[in-house]
């Protein structure tokens, strides 16, 4: 490895942590690159409704009320990515991508001010649900904000390689990583100083919506307390953000107390209340949400990794919202009080994986096929399971029809056909004789992209698929060094 500065960055729903490892003949230094101390950057951006300078971060989370009478409050700008979504405020219109590159521009001038380090590339952890499209538009905004993106790490993935010494011990691992936005699972097997992903699974179920939930019940009680005839999705966004706020207070506060007084200030016409809150309570609004979500999408990892709990011989709790005490209880109640691992500082585990990524190179390989479906039912693989990697380039290979048809549908699958990737139907004028040509290859976005073209129906023609959720194994040996 050669003497460099290394970043890995978790951009979050709610919080951004990014890490820095500089390694020089002295060794190597690592450093949690905040605000305001050890602090993630939270991600939240003020747009000011007429004239004057977009806003970043704590300072902007402390003080969201007192700025929403004279700015916009973008949160959770991450889950926008790869959707129409458009931010209007005043006369100017943004897009998700154009406020995460305004964030991630001031978290490197930021960086630069106060740590002075200069960020110009780093590797990035991202959900593993994370779309295609989200994903090329997350490398466009770090781009244009002057970051390079050295390459991709599921978030899960990244967790692990940060507390790795932990859980060295153990051949079969699972790491969940709850925050803000998303629930990312891993289940990886760990053979000598490699890692393997024997199944990745996630869904958009985060802590954000704990506080949504809580924050309907919260103005549901006011109702009834004040006999105000008001529906939550009636009250202004200013208004929302006040109580989902509270809400998201009392939620952390339920991790250590069992009662909470929580207070709204200047609530439209409910005007200043004070509603008492239990922890049973609490736990009755949040308990359908981690069993029925949750603890589904563990299930769901569980059974494409073809794995059940006593195959599990350690579980890695990262994201905040793994702090949660009716989720650690659901968690011990499944896998047993002697298998939880918890980082000390939870919220910088994905960003200290994705620093090590950065130093070791994102030169991992397929740790399941990818082929297509033919005829007879066999399975023609492309993209071969220890053989190709992240930056392999499949030339063209060509298939021929095996009856008359005015279209060939290609069904791309694993070696078992136990995963069904997607499909192409291609478009073709029925002769026998008739070519297809399929290309693939896999980006550092962890993406495989596959383009079939046919030259009979035009030169110009072309079908393409995209997909994420591939599995990959990562040699470790050289983080040994660090």
């Amino acid at each position: 490895m050669k003497n460099n500065t290394y970043i890995g960055i978790d951009f979050g729903t709610t919080n951004t942590a990014v890490v820095c490892m500089i390694v020089d003949e002295y060794g190597t230094t690592k450093m949690n690159l905040g605000e305001e101390g050890e602090y993630p950057f939270s991600s939240i951006v003020a747009i000011p409704k007429k004239e004057g300078k977009i806003l970043f971060g704590r300072d902007v989370k402390r003080r969201r009320l007192e700025l929403s009478e004279n700015y916009d409050i973008i949160t959770s700008m991450k889950s926008w990515l790869g959707t129409d979504r458009e931010f209007i405020v005043g006369d100017k219109r943004f897009s998700a991508t154009d406020i995460t590159t305004a964030f991630l521009k001031h978290i490197k001038n930021y960086i630069k001010e106060n740590h002075n380090i200069s960020i110009e590339s780093a590797t990035f952890a991202f959900p593993v649900d994370f779309t295609p499209q989200a994903r090329i538009e997350l490398k466009k905004a770090a781009e244009t904000a002057g970051i390079t993106v050295n390459g991709f790490v599921s978030e899960s993935t990244a967790a692990y390689i940060a507390n790795k010494n932990d859980a060295k011990a153990y051949s079969k691992v699972m790491v969940i990583d709850w925050g803000g936005g998303t629930l990312d699972i891993s289940i990886l097997d760990l053979k000598g100083t490699c890692i393997y992903e024997n199944s990745v699974y996630g869904d958009k179920i985060g802590g954000d919506d704990i506080d949504i939930e809580l924050a309907y019940r919260i103005h549901s009680k006011l109702v009834n307390k004040t006999n105000i005839k008001i529906n939550f999705d009636e009250m202004t966004l200013a208004q929302k953000d006040n109580i989902i706020s509270k809400c998201e207070n009392a939620k952390i506060e339920f991790s250590h107390y069992d009662n909470n007084d929580i207070r709204i200030i200047n609530y439209g016409e409910f005007k200043t209340k004070t509603v008492s809150v239990d922890y049973e309570y609490f736990e009755d609004v949040v308990s359908p949400i981690i069993k029925n979500k949750v603890l589904k999408t563990i299930n769901m990892a569980m059974e494409r990794g073809k794995v059940t709990k006593a195959g599990i011989d350690a579980v890695i709790l990262v994201g905040g919202s793994t702090n949660l005490r009716p989720f650690a209880n659901a968690i011990i109640n499944i896998f047993g009080n002697d298998k939880i691992i918890i980082p000390e500082k939870v919220q910088w585990s994905v960003a200290i994986g994705a620093a090590f990524i950065d130093v070791i190179g994102s030169d991992y390989y397929l740790n399941d096929d990818v082929g297509v479906l033919l005829s007879d039912n066999t399975v023609y693989l492309i993209l071969k399971k220890g053989k190709d990697k992240v930056g392999s380039k499949i030339a063209p290979i060509t298939f021929s029809l095996t009856e008359d048809s005015p279209d060939a549908h290609f069904i791309f699958t694993n070696e078992d056909n136990s995963i069904n990737y997607g499909s192409i139907s291609v478009h073709t004028k029925g002769f026998l004789k008739e070519n297809l040509k399929l290309s693939a290859s896999i980006d550092n976005d962890q993406i495989a992209r596959l383009k079939i073209t046919n030259n009979f129906i035009g030169n110009e023609y072309c079908e393409e698929l995209e997909f994420n959720k591939l599995k990959f194994y990562y040699d470790l040996s050289e983080i040994k060094e660090i």
